[in-house]
């Protein structure tokens, strides 16, 4: 469950956070919207975020667009809301500024989120290449590991290694696995809770930074 309290906005945003632009009052903007944090005037309490994307095109948000901006790292997510000043050039590059207020909204949680995905993947028995493999079919991902239905009957403590594309640019290639529990079989096979193992920082953090956008999306469908 989701824990909220007020912390200091300068103790917690910094350079290089991704994040993410919700838009609902202006119906050609409305949506969410991926950014990060170019650079911070403390001074000021400024925010200057970079143009956000979506479906891999720019989108600059006019001056005076109310938005709510949703900061997170590995554990938190910060939001606060805020108003669009327009667009700027910075050191050569252009981005959004966007007053912060003095304290921003902490939302603790869970470590990974998971969400509901499925998805078409392969395990491998062994990292070899030519080690035998078994399609499988995820039925929940989080950033830390996943459940998933396969007709390969495993054990657990089992490791596996396995491939699954979530999007381009962010995919497992044999990644280290372990079988940590087996649920109660379904009509498509066996199925397994899974949790990554030795998996990258940065990996890490895309996944963490997919999932949650996910999770923005369903919420915004089940509004």
């Amino acid at each position: 469950m989701a824990y909220v309290e007020l912390v200091d906005a300068q103790k917690v945003l910094k350079v290089g956070l991704p994040a993410v632009i919700n838009i609902t009052m202006v119906r050609e903007l409305e949506g969410s919207f991926k950014t990060n944090i170019s650079d911070i005037d403390f001074g000021r309490k400024i925010l200057f975020l970079s143009i956000p994307s979506y479906k891999g095109r720019f989108v600059p948000i006019p001056k005076g667009v109310r938005m709510n901006v949703n900061v997170f790292d590995r554990s938190s997510i910060y939001e606060f809301d805020t108003i669009s000043l327009g667009v700027v050039k910075l050191d050569n590059m252009y981005v959004i500024p966007v007053p912060f207020p003095d304290e921003v909204r902490k939302t603790e949680r869970r470590k990974f989120v998971r969400i509901p995905l499925y998805l078409e993947g392969r395990l491998y028995l062994s990292p070899e290449e030519d080690a035998e493999s078994f399609p499988f079919t995820t039925r929940n991902v989080s950033a830390g590991g996943m459940l998933i239905v396969t007709k390969k009957h495993l054990n657990p403590g089992d490791i596996i290694y396995v491939d699954l594309t979530f999007e381009e640019n962010l995919a497992l290639v044999k990644q280290k696995t372990k079988v940590v529990r087996e649920d109660p079989m379904v009509e498509d096979g066996f199925v397994f809770g899974t949790q990554f193992l030795d998996l990258p920082a940065q990996l890490e953090t895309k996944l963490v930074r997919f999932i949650f956008q996910k999770e923005l999306k369903m919420r915004n469908v089940k509004r």
